[in-house]
């Protein structure tokens, strides 16, 4: 929010950005705020005028009531203003200056249109009456844009200046200013107890858990602050760490399902790993991890059991991404019709009503049935392109793998591409 000093801030600021624009196209040239005058000085000019202020449709009731029923003041009155202005060019016509100028002016009010906290500042140290001006402080920004006109509308605008010569004028609107009100509220009273005995808030629908959102990210790094973005998928071996409300009881239990899987996969939380905010748990990655997941889309739950009462969360969408371990023969040879075979061995092992498909290059070839769980799928790629060390893909019930791996050393961790999803054909 801004003093009553905001509106004679922005023009003093737009006349800097309007007076830099001119200066570069047209020597010894000035900015004059106020009215046109065809017979001010120097002869190559820009006339900058505030000619209309009017609120702002967006915010001119954001800050109803403004009072409470008996008259006091809840909350400081904000008024939302639009400020319109008109730029006439005055120059030489025969070296077209009055065009150079306003080509200049546009061209910077098109690449520059908001007024940043530092042309404020500059504004205000410019003119000493602008010293207790507070632009810089507002939190909205003020953008400029260009008003289209009619001539209809631009002979109107211009019959209000008496006997003035019409120039070659544009019109722009500053948005949006908000100056508040000197008369401040009452302060409210502080909070000495919160409900009976101060125990607070009383939930009458009770603790229920609730999820908001999965972290994935490799368990060496769940204590990295900032904490890395999380991956776009879960693998096997990765750690999750679910964040949410009232993810607190006797015991906890992260509950995973799998539409091709018959049961849910259940895996409690040590009281190390849990909060009443935070769950981390992490998927295992060995032998029986590889039949006992399945790549695809989960739905995740949390089951909070406090006495002999189960309660469960919402539940929240989590992909287990397949990774393929090995591809073979690498590099593989085309056959004389241009045909060639892969072998991807991937992990968890895919269900045999699982559809597998591999992304490479601009190709996308399907596997060849696998009619039991298996760890090792068969791809023919007919008209196989000539590739060398290509990022490969494999998709299974939709979800991709991911082509990257962590990389520890040297520090930080970071992401790279995976050179054993890489494949060449010949």
């Amino acid at each position: 929010m801004s003093n009553a000093l905001a509106i004679a801030t922005v023009t003093t600021a737009l006349a800097q950005i309007v007076r830099s624009a001119v200066q570069s196209v047209v020597t010894g040239s000035d900015v004059h705020t106020g009215r046109p005058d065809p017979n001010a000085t120097p002869s190559h000019r820009v006339h900058l005028f505030l000619y209309q202020v009017s609120p702002n449709g967006a915010m001119r009731n954001s800050d109803i009531p403004t009072r409470a029923a008996d008259g006091s003041l809840v909350t400081r009155p904000t008024v939302a203003l639009d400020l319109h202005y008109l730029l006439a060019f005055y120059g030489n016509d025969s070296e077209l200056e009055s065009q150079r100028m306003l080509g200049a002016v546009v061209r910077d009010l098109h690449s520059k249109p908001v007024l940043t906290r530092q042309m404020i500042t500059d504004a205000v140290g410019s003119q000493p009456f602008l010293s207790s001006s507070n632009l810089s402080e507002a939190v909205e920004q003020v953008k400029f844009t260009p008003i289209p006109m009619s001539l209809e509308e631009m002979s109107k605008l211009w019959s209000v200046f008496f006997q003035t010569p019409y120039a070659l004028s544009v019109a722009y609107q500053g948005t949006v200013i908000l100056i508040q009100s000197e008369e401040g509220a009452a302060l409210p009273l502080p909070v000495l107890m919160r409900g009976e005995a101060d125990r607070g808030a009383q939930l009458l629908l009770g603790p229920f858990p609730a999820l908001e959102r999965i972290h994935v990210c490799a368990p060496e790094d769940a204590d990295l602050r900032p904490r890395p973005q999380s991956y776009a998928g879960a693998q096997l071996g990765s750690m999750l760490i679910l964040s949410g409300q009232n993810l607190s009881g006797d015991s906890l239990t992260v509950r995973f399902r799998h539409p091709r899987l018959p049961l849910p996969k259940e895996m409690p939380v040590p009281e190390n790993a849990r909060t009443a905010n935070e769950v981390r748990v992490t998927i295992r990655d060995d032998a029986a991890a590889q039949t006992e997941w399945a790549a695809g889309l989960y739905s995740v739950t949390v089951v909070a059991k406090s006495g002999s009462t189960d309660r469960e969360s919402n539940r929240v969408p989590l992909v287990l991404t397949p990774r393929i371990k090995n591809i073979s023969p690498n590099p593989a040879q085309r056959d004389a019709a241009g045909t060639a075979k892969l072998t991807i061995v991937c992990s968890p092992k895919l269900l045999p009503k699982q559809s597998a498909e591999l992304l490479i290059s601009d190709r996308v070839a399907s596997a060849e049935a696998h009619p039991a769980s298996t760890d090792t799928v068969q791809f023919v790629l007919k008209n196989a392109p000539v590739i060398a060390s290509a990022l490969t893909r494999l998709r299974v019930d939709g979800v991709d793998s991911l082509p990257f791996k962590r990389q520890a050393v040297p520090a930080p961790p970071r992401l790279v591409f995976d050179d054993r999803q890489r494949a060449t054909i010949q």
